[in-house]
């Protein structure tokens, strides 16, 4: 078996902006077909806004072939709504995956679901379809698919689940999570706007308080990297508002007038600029900047994301000529493939046409050749072909930022290391990467997540960075944090290259949304996972996320409690996105507060950054935390949990 580098040559798809992830994905999973089992990757309309600034009309993206329009043009929503939104109401907008549409806390006192309408992203597209793919569902379908549900007095979810194509078995592409006893989704929409039906003082927030969802496709149609949530993501956000602004006009409610939103989006990514300025981010600025024109509030929240102990982050700080390495770890039988990037700081001026990357990169895989050193330029790419089929490629690209600066930066993509139906899989193991820079500059590279690509599947296994002088744990064997949780905390994140700081959410970088972070209610420590911000970012990036809210009971007490994903059942579930629900209750709750105010009265809308702060300092002030949470876990600070009308596990600690 042979290995061998084709060297830097032309990337024919850079010309025509396609993504590395897709190049890579059709190369080595569709033997550079459009589609394979259901699953096609030919282009989708962007969102409106995202076309707009882009530049473009269509991305290509994974979608299951039966969630794919067949027609075009499409028609305009038809708002089918017998139950009207009132005027003094707040739309709560959850995107995320498999959300329990029937779920009881979800629905109003008359037994009709709180959601106003529903875009499941993976169900099957319908002619009558205003949406680009996948299937909506407004309130009143929703209610009719409940009645017809409904068995010994009770609406059945699980025929509620399949009736609404919130739950397929049709095809091995079908969505299937709310099968599960509990789901991402269901949990956090409950801790973001569930109410309990038996608690009649939270009558007015169920009524006050409807919902917009959106269900995001199986993981499938993310990539075994995640990478296609942006895609999926910036159409979930314009969603929300448009069918709230639909809405609004369908109730004849005062004209000029709008509902205030308030969107949960508890998902992320590893890998990426963290600058501000991928498209996503780009487009929830412009949504704020229109926002805040019309006196309309619009606040979309984020997690800090579960990264921290991934090490899947590191920085590279080049003096004179001196190389760097790194070892980035490839597991066994891994059935999909694995990515990682490597991003330039900041260079000045648009630059040429096709720049070069200031940082010149060897690969070398177990056992094999090293890739030539020489730095790639826009639009290069270099291949690494064992017995003539790819199993490694490079690909050099330039990003452009705002105010006259632009980035470059290297995706490493490499092939599963077990492929039953190939003869040719990449090698796991040790693939070395050397770095060269002939200038004083920074780098930072970045492991993007793998997940499963199958329902139930255990095929995504996390690559990982390696480095002699790093060690997840301390001396006691306790995992290490960015700093110690003391009154006077001591810095512990000094083992460069891998670095724990910098490993914020992606798309949670820019600075004009609220980012949450998570901690234990116990004693105040800042959760081990919660991804911590880089203390020096690049661009417009982050340097902390905004505050923390409660994650986690404590080192006995598992996560937070949530609804299951049927009705009267419960779970557990542990993460920054859940914090970040908590966050989105607090704040739907505090606008309907603000829009009860007399107009000449009213300061700003709740949910900016200031507002989580000032409520950050008056819990710090009043809890009395054992120790100091850094800020680059916390931020402002740490704030206490609204009500979920649940009984509490453990005795509450104020």
């Amino acid at each position: 078996m042979t290995f061998k580098w084709t060297g830097w040559e032309p990337d024919p798809t850079a010309e025509k902006m396609v993504s590395p992830y897709i190049d890579w994905l059709k190369l080595v999973s569709f033997d550079e077909q459009d589609e394979k089992n259901q699953l096609s990757i030919e282009d989708l309309p962007l969102s409106p806004i995202a076309a707009e600034i882009s530049g473009r009309s269509h991305q290509a993206a994974p979608l299951p072939n039966f969630a794919r329009a067949t027609a075009d043009p499409l028609p305009d929503p038809m708002i089918r709504l017998t139950w009207m939104p009132d005027a003094d109401n707040a739309i709560v907008g959850v995107i995320d995956s498999g959300i329990a549409l029937s779920h009881a806390r979800f629905r109003r006192l008359d037994g009709g679901t709180r959601f106003l309408s529903a875009w499941l992203m993976g169900g099957s597209w319908r002619e009558e379809s205003a949406v680009p793919f996948g299937r909506e569902l407004f309130r009143t379908e929703i209610d009719q698919l409940m009645f017809r549900a409904v068995a010994a007095g009770a609406v059945d979810e699980a025929d509620f689940d399949r009736r609404a194509d919130a739950s397929q078995f049709f095809s091995p592409r079908g969505d299937r999570r709310l099968e599960n006893n509990a789901t991402h989704g269901t949990m956090v929409a409950d801790l973001a706007a569930g109410y309990d039906l038996r608690h009649s003082y939270e009558d007015e927030h169920r009524r006050r308080l409807p919902i917009i969802g959106v269900g995001l496709p199986p993981n499938s149609s993310m990539g075994a990297s995640g990478n296609f949530l942006e895609f999926f993501a910036l159409h979930a956000v314009e969603y929300i508002i448009d069918r709230a602004d639909r809405i609004w006009k369908a109730c004849d409610l005062p004209e000029g007038g709008a509902f205030p939103i308030i969107i949960n989006l508890s998902y992320g990514l590893e890998a990426g600029p963290k600058d501000g300025h991928m498209l996503i981010e780009k487009v929830i600025r412009k949504i704020n900047e229109e926002a805040e024109k019309t006196g309309r509030p619009i606040r979309v929240l984020l997690p800090a994301g579960n990264d921290l102990l991934s090490e899947g982050c590191a920085k590279f700080d080049f003096e004179g000529d001196h190389a760097k390495s790194i070892d980035w770890r490839l597991r066994p039988e891994d059935q999909t493939p694995n990515f990682a990037e490597l991003w330039s700081d900041e260079l000045p001026g648009e630059g040429p046409k096709t720049p070069t990357h200031p940082q010149g990169l060897s690969l070398r895989p177990p056992s094999g050749p090293a890739s030539d050193a020489t730095p790639g330029q826009h639009g290069q790419m270099n291949t690494l072909k064992l017995d003539g089929k790819p199993v490694a490629r490079i690909y050099c690209r330039k990003y452009d930022g705002d105010n006259g600066w632009y980035r470059m930066s290297y995706v490493l993509c490499t092939a599963p290391t077990l492929r039953p139906d190939r003869d040719v899989a990449a090698p796991s193991g040790a693939w070395t990467w050397t770095l060269t820079s002939k200038k004083e500059r920074f780098c930072y590279a970045y492991v993007q997540s793998d997940q499963n690509l199958t329902y139930g599947g255990n095929t995504g296994l996390l690559s990982t960075f390696a480095d002699q002088n790093f060690s997840a744990y301390d001396d006691n064997g306790r995992l290490i944090d960015v700093a110690s949780y003391s009154a006077h905390p001591v810095d512990t994140d000094t083992t460069p290259p891998i670095r724990r700081r910098g490993t914020l959410n992606t798309i949670a970088s820019l600075k004009d949304v609220p980012v949450i972070g998570s901690y234990r209610t116990s004693d105040g420590k800042p959760s081990i996972y919660s991804s911590s911000a880089s203390s020096d970012a690049v661009g417009d990036g982050r340097t902390a996320p905004t505050c923390a809210f409660p994650g986690e009971g404590g080192p006995a007490l598992f996560g937070l409690l949530g609804a299951g994903s049927k009705s009267g059942s419960a779970a557990l579930m542990s993460g920054t996105s859940f914090s970040t629900a908590l966050a989105t209750r607090m704040v739907s709750q505090a606008m309907l507060t603000w829009m009860d105010l007399p107009t000449d009265a009213k300061p700003e809308a709740p949910g900016t950054e200031a507002w989580f702060c000032a409520l950050a300092d008056g819990d710090e002030e009043q809890s009395n935390w054992p120790g100091i949470a850094v800020s680059e876990k916390a931020g402002c600070g740490r704030v206490n949990a609204p009500g979920t009308g649940r009984l509490p596990r453990a005795p509450e600690r104020h």
